[in-house]
């Protein structure tokens, strides 16, 4: 009887709450929930809730909240997705894998690998401490990303409800046409939006459930941005200039982010230089804004061009169609030289027209353009004006389609609102959102450069 009771003592003590508290203290505090704040190439920071496990006194592994995948998209898109491999493990969104824990007297030294949703799997380095975790996200070569952690005992989610319903009103008072509103698409979309913002538990739910949301909505240049500060207008190393033989030269330019200093200097190097070939690579490139676009024209043209027209939601509260040809002679020119004017312009006026006049010395030789499926937004109405003014060859794949006027618009402390705020129309009267402009010579984008090569710069 004794060495029953005994038994049963032993038992009691095993699974006390004291003896929990005790393992706890033993791996030194990190099993448990955390609450992390990540920052990932300037985005975030992202808040999500982290499960620490220790699987012995040195390694540990972590993951965000399980069945992310059934918050997101519903249970029965859910299962297919893991069906097909198209989900992560279990619905775990991060999860931080193969971990080892090194003790110090006052700290742990934390190293493993962390994998996040379409970013890949990284080096996570991280010191914990009394106060909490802090550490940072490195690739092979430098530092990407910030994490920070804080205990969370009570397991919180944050609501998003107010979120939801501030992107809502947002796009209802600033959206390019408020026809768009008013198709079925954009009525489902705010149907699952409102359902996500119920269901989503941290950052990372809400914000990549929001993206495989928009994929059906009647109107392009529409995200949700997760930043510390406001999104700059302007980026640099936009540009790269290559020698291709002696009388041609080729420039790349990967975004038209960057400002008119950057394109006058390129321009400066190419006109020096006289060549008689000049190769533009657009391909890849997704557009920019004004600074460097206007430019860029002012460096092809020797008279005055008409790029076309936007109309923001004043002009369709009064009008169904884009404007007459004589309604178009009406339209005031725009008098903006950068992005942050011309946004300015739109958001209080009804239609502006975009004007490019010739700069003090234009290139003259033979130009050509390569383009395929991703050359988007400013670079479209640009490529269109080249065509169809005889200005350049056109070669590779038709362009993305995707053209409107856009801005980031403040929602919350950390949550910007990228929407358009009004749609273009060509001086002729083609609208190129959906559409995009095709090529003069139809080719695999590839193989462009070296097409142009062979027929062309010999």
């Amino acid at each position: 009887m004794k060495s029953i009771s005994y038994s049963i003592l032993l038992i009691i003590i095993t699974l006390s709450p004291t003896h929990e508290q005790h393992s706890d203290e033993k791996a030194d505090g990190l099993t448990g929930t955390w609450k992390c704040e990540i920052t990932y190439n300037q985005m975030g920071p992202f808040t999500t809730f982290m499960e620490y496990h220790v699987s012995d006194d040195t390694g540990f592994s972590a993951n965000s909240p399980k069945n992310a995948d059934k918050r997101m998209f519903g249970f029965f898109k859910a299962m297919l997705g893991r069906l097909f491999n198209k989900s992560p493990e279990k619905g775990i969104l991060i999860k931080i894998r193969n971990g080892n824990i090194t003790h110090y007297e006052d700290t742990d030294s934390l190293h493993a690998k962390i994998r996040i949703p379409m970013l890949g799997t990284n080096k996570f380095l991280a010191v914990k401490n009394s106060d909490g975790i802090t550490g940072k996200i490195k690739d092979s070569t430098s530092v990407i990303g910030t994490y920070t952690a804080t205990r969370n005992p009570s397991h919180s989610k944050i609501n998003f409800e107010s979120l939801a319903e501030k992107i809502i009103d947002t796009t209802g008072k600033y959206i390019f046409n408020p026809q768009k509103l008013k198709t079925r698409t954009w009525k489902r979309f705010k149907r699952k939006l409102r359902k996500l913002s119920t269901k989503a538990v941290d950052d990372v739910e809400f914000f990549f459930g929001f993206y495989r949301l928009i994929d059906k909505l009647p109107f392009s240049h529409y995200r949700l941005l997760l930043l510390r500060n406001e999104p700059g207008m302007t980026s640099s190393d936009n540009l790269s200039l290559e020698e291709l033989n002696e009388k041609s030269a080729l420039l790349n330019i990967t975004s038209f982010a960057g400002s008119a200093a950057e394109m006058d200097s390129v321009f400066s190097i190419i006109l020096s230089k006289n060549y008689e070939n000049l190769v533009v690579d657009l391909r890849n490139n997704s557009g920019g804004g004004l600074n460097s676009a206007i430019p860029f024209g002012e460096h092809l043209t020797s008279k005055k061009l008409d790029a076309g027209v936007f109309l923001t939601h004043q002009w369709f509260n009064k009008h169904t169609d884009p404007p007459s040809e004589k309604m178009y002679e009406k339209i005031p020119d725009t008098q903006a030289t950068t992005t942050k004017d011309f946004t300015r312009e739109l958001m209080h006026n009804t239609a502006r027209r975009l004007v490019i006049h010739p700069g003090n010395q234009s290139y003259r030789g033979n130009l050509f353009v390569l383009v395929d499926h991703k050359t988007a937004s400013t670079c479209e109405p640009i490529v269109y004006m080249l065509k169809h003014n005889n200005m350049a060859t056109i070669v590779g794949e038709k362009t993305a389609g995707a053209m409107l006027s856009a801005v980031p618009l403040k929602i919350t402390d950390k949550y910007y609102l990228f929407m358009p705020i009004a749609d273009y129309y060509t001086n002729d009267g083609v609208r190129l959102e959906q559409k995009g402009v095709k090529p003069d010579i139809n080719i695999e984008s590839q193989n462009a450069l070296e097409y142009v090569r062979e027929n062309f710069l010999k």
